[in-house]
């Protein structure tokens, strides 16, 4: 279950960053961004919230869980700690996650709602360009995904909003305001894409299976 979650969180990134990459080689020019750029800042963000997709709790964690004899159970869990950002900076994530699982039937599901504040966190986009993020305020990630051994995905969706500062290192500097998500369409295996990132348009549906 959590590796078919993994899966799908996966896909919502790549596939955000082919829909980011579709805009063009420049953006609007308030998103001041290449397309190229904005879709790197994207993948990297969307990695940042899909790794919880797992359910997999963060050390220092407060809160519960409960197996019973078959290895069916429960957690929830309340965190807030601080992660590296790559080549340099941080980011906080606070939040909570939860979800139980059913030994027997095969069966999960995973809920998250997670806060992610970028301070002077460097992301090295795919052109080379080092791009330093620093939260205004924040970055507000939910996730809620349910699966069945025979079904695979029976639900999934993962919504991303808020903005941030960024600047590059030629002293140029903008603000991004970010409104993504990945919605499991009923009754299939794929994900619808929507929304918005630094001024692009997200759009476009891919397999949520693979």
């Amino acid at each position: 279950m959590r590796k078919r979650m993994l899966a799908a969180a996966g896909l919502f990134t790549a596939a955000a960053l082919a829909a980011c990459d579709a805009g063009g080689a420049t953006g609007p020019r308030d998103a001041q961004l290449t397309a190229a750029q904005a879709a790197s800042l994207n993948r990297a963000l969307l990695a940042s919230g899909a790794s919880y997709a797992s359910g997999s709790v963060p050390a220092g964690a407060r809160g519960t869980r409960s197996t019973n004899a078959v290895g069916s159970g429960t957690f929830s869990f309340t965190f807030s700690t601080t992660v590296p950002c790559t080549p340099s900076g941080s980011t906080a994530v606070a939040g909570t996650i939860g979800g139980s699982a059913d030994a027997v039937a095969r069966t999960g599901t995973v809920q998250a709602n997670l806060a992610f504040t970028h301070q002077s966190c460097a992301i090295r986009t795919d052109d080379g360009t080092v791009i330093t993020l620093n939260g205004d305020p924040r970055l507000d990630v939910t996730l809620n995904a349910a699966s069945g051994q025979a079904t695979g995905l029976t639900a999934f969706q993962l919504t991303e909003a808020g903005a941030f500062n960024w600047s590059r290192p030629d002293g140029s500097s903008g603000h991004c305001n970010v409104n993504v998500s990945a919605n499991l369409v009923a009754g299939t295996q794929n994900v619808k894409l929507g929304g918005t990132f630094c001024g692009f348009p997200v759009d476009g549906t891919v397999p949520a299976g693979g």
